[in-house]
């Protein structure tokens, strides 16, 4: 895991100070957001605009608590919201249409899986325990999308690694 996130590893380790690492964080929810939004609107399938369109809503989110942290530098008070009556499982959609999404459903894993990594480093390098709970609840919240991607992608690919 290491190799695969040593770009993570050295960016966390050049960081200057809270701020510069709150800037950085908030900069990279600012990209998944529009990413999120980008997929959204030209998405066909239901299903996978609405998967777009929460995961958006989440990084705006995130980026909420970065701000509000950076300016009071308590934890914010959250609550992890699972949409109720919501589904992000695929109705069936035509091949093309599925290999497109899965395509960017991969990339939007990676982003999920980077972003968990690098608020679990920020977390080990936290100066005190606030901010470590802080970071290790983004980490949180990034590890759950990154999961709910991978549960899209089962239903979509019909595969199912046995354990």
């Amino acid at each position: 895991m290491k190799y695969v996130f040593q770009e993570v590893i050295d960016e966390v380790s050049r960081l200057k100070d809270l701020e510069e690492a709150i800037a950085l964080a908030s900069e990279r929810e600012k990209e998944a957001r529009a990413f999120y939004l980008e997929k959204a609107a030209s998405a066909e399938d239901v299903k996978l605009k609405d998967l777009y369109t929460y995961l958006a809503g989440e990084e705006a989110k995130h980026l909420g608590y970065l701000e509000k942290y950076r300016e009071t530098k308590q934890l914010p008070e959250v609550e992890i919201e699972v949409p109720s009556g919501q589904s992000f499982t695929p109705e069936f959609v035509e091949k093309e249409t599925r290999l497109g999404a899965i395509g960017i459903l991969l990339a939007a894993m990676r982003h999920e899986r980077k972003s968990e990594y690098f608020y679990s480093e920020l977390a080990k390098q936290a100066g005190d325990e606030a901010r470590k709970k802080f970071f290790e609840m983004l980490a949180g919240y990034e590890r759950v999308h990154y999961e709910l991607i991978d549960n899209y992608l089962e239903a979509v690919t019909e595969f199912r690694m046995q354990t």
